[in-house]
């Protein structure tokens, strides 16, 4: 008699790819990549930091990007050998992003009759985080892939918390303002707020002792975040939450609690220089240690609009520099602006913008739906998915810089979005924890005499 035959449902060779020597290899690899993320790029003072992975070798390409540019090449040879794999990208973000693409070549083309020449720094991050994205999306193929990419980033990236933490306690973390935080690099705390984003959404998954060490680490993480004084990730911690209280309705006591103890014990730690912190929110203000620069950053904006006027349709082009008349004591030419918007209109001209939000706003549109489906699809990922990127979208709208040049932060975004567009995240429950063992599924029958499997 033939036996039943069980749909796949994204789950074949699950026994195989549970193999201890699977695993290890692929978490190997997620945790090289995440190591990425936790590798600052550049110095706090300018330039590229000392490690030796971005080193320049030949032709302004550094160590990282030849062994990273291998990565890809290599993963793009298997995915012509592989036929069974499934390269999953949003449609509705295909036309924008290729769009983008011709922009950053017209740019380019139009810096370099200006005499342009640096023109790696501004879409280098970009490129290799396409490319990563590709990587990612080869081994995100089934919803136990993404369940143990999710379990292995959440406890790499509560061990690297929990690593910062110790140096900061040991004195050896940085110093903004004549105060001692963990860290200033920009890309690492904004992982640590995706990781919050992520533990909260999660929240309401699991047994006891994994709620409990998710809610471990969605606190260390928003605390990590506060004692970091980076105003722009407080405002991505405090828009993420808020659109994840929103989306998460059962999760909302618990999320709202951890945050709250979270603060209290970041006033506790920092004193008064929590309250000057958050006074110096109000840009008007220059009065403390931590509004001094409050004038520059508007004045950084005023300078970058001045020569948007100058040529509102192609802006300045890729490679170039323009001279800074406001804020001459900060920098005397600049080649970047702290405001998204004004960034990619200056480097990319207004077409350039448009295709610029138009992805964006696209985007979220995908996400949103996701978020808010059916049980029996992946809410809790999408839900945080769409809490990080609203929160990073709106931030950048202010006085932060365009993400996308940053190696460290397009790494996290191509995971996030692979984890998110896998071929089957969205159709079948992700509960960071992987089924030992296939179940048949209720819904199939067999008529008989045949072996085929027939939708009841």
């Amino acid at each position: 008699m033939p036996q039943p035959l069980v749909p796949d449902c994204g789950i074949s060779h699950a026994a195989s790819r549970r193999s201890p020597a699977n695993l290890l290899g692929r978490a190997l690899l997620w945790c090289a990549l995440f190591t990425i993320i936790f590798q600052p790029e550049f110095a706090r003072l300018g330039g590229e930091a000392q490690s030796l992975a971005y080193h320049k070798i030949v032709a302004g390409f550094r160590v990282i990007d030849v062994l990273l540019l291998a990565l890809v090449l290599s993963h793009v040879v298997a995915w012509g050998c592989l036929r069974r794999k499934r390269l999953a990208f949003p449609r509705s973000l295909a036309a924008p992003g290729i769009a983008f693409i011709v922009c950053i070549a017209a740019a380019m083309c139009y810096g370099a009759s200006r005499g342009g020449n640096n023109f790696f720094f501004d879409w280098r991050g970009l490129a290799l985080g396409i490319g990563l994205y590709v990587v990612w999306s080869f081994w995100l193929q089934q919803p136990s892939d993404v369940a143990a990419a999710l379990q292995v980033f959440l406890a790499y990236a509560g061990i690297r918390i929990a690593l910062l933490f110790v140096l900061y306690l040991c004195g050896k973390g940085d110093i903004l303002g004549g105060v001692a935080i963990p860290t200033f690099d920009g890309p690492v705390i904004s992982c640590a707020v995706f990781a919050a984003l992520l533990a909260f959404s999660f929240s309401e998954h699991g047994s006891g002792k994994k709620l409990l060490l998710r809610a471990c680490l969605g606190l260390a993480a928003c605390l990590f975040v506060l004692l970091c004084l980076r105003r722009t990730y407080w405002g991505e911690l405090a828009i993420g939450t808020l659109v994840l209280l929103l989306l998460r309705r059962r999760a909302r006591v618990k999320s709202f609690a951890l945050a709250v103890v979270a603060i209290a014990i970041a006033v506790a730690v920092l004193g008064s220089s929590f309250s000057q912190r958050v006074q110096s929110l109000d840009v008007s203000r220059d009065d403390t240690q931590f509004s001094a620069d409050n004038a520059d950053h508007v004045l950084d904006l005023v300078d970058a609009w001045y020569e948007i006027r100058q040529s509102p349709v192609m802006g300045i082009g890729l490679g170039t520099s323009y001279p800074t008349w406001q804020i001459r004591n900060w920098k005397q030419e600049s080649v970047m602006v702290h405001n998204a918007a004004l960034h990619v209109w200056l480097k990319y001209g207004i077409a350039g913008l448009i295709c610029y939000l138009w992805f964006h706003i696209g985007l979220l549109k995908w996400l949103y739906p996701q978020s808010r489906a059916a049980r029996g699809r992946n809410t809790a990922l999408a839900a945080a998915a769409l809490a990080y990127f609203t929160a990073q979208f709106v931030m950048t709208l202010g006085f932060a810089p365009w993400p996308y040049s940053e190696l460290q932060l397009t790494t996290l975004m191509s995971f996030v979005l692979a984890a998110a567009a896998s071929p089957s995240a969205m159709s079948y429950p992700i509960v960071l924890a992987a089924p030992r063992r296939r179940q048949p599924s209720p819904h199939v029958t067999v008529q008989p005499g045949s072996s085929l499997p027939v939708s009841s």
